[in-house]
């Protein structure tokens, strides 16, 4: 997912972007109370999930339609700067009773 259809979804501002994949290609996008990710090709656009936490101003569960994703933050820094910090992160993607983990990063900032 690219910068431009995230923030066409409305998911970008201060909050968090999961990174995963080799290249970092793989994205979740979440700001506030929006969040976006890109699946089969098309972008997303969630919500906070019922019992949703709080995590950086936005929120750790989202959902669309049948789709779920649960962001698991470690909490160890890898990388920081002025405005943002990076974390090892896990996300958990839950679709059709399929579960199924990624590891990544969360770079949370404004």
């Amino acid at each position: 997912m690219t910068f431009s259809e995230a923030e066409r979804a409305g998911a970008v501002g201060t909050g968090c972007t999961w990174l995963g994949g080799r290249d970092g290609s793989r994205r979740l996008a979440m700001a506030d109370d929006r969040a976006a990710v890109r699946r089969k090709g098309v972008v997303l656009r969630m919500e906070p999930a019922a019992g949703a936490k709080s995590l950086f101003l936005t929120y750790d569960r989202w959902t669309a339609g049948t789709l779920r994703i649960v962001v698991r933050d470690t909490g160890r820094v890898v990388r920081r700067g002025h405005e943002f910090s990076e974390t090892a992160a896990w996300i958990d993607v839950v679709e059709n009773g399929r579960t199924r983990s990624f590891i990544g990063r969360l770079n949370c900032g404004s």
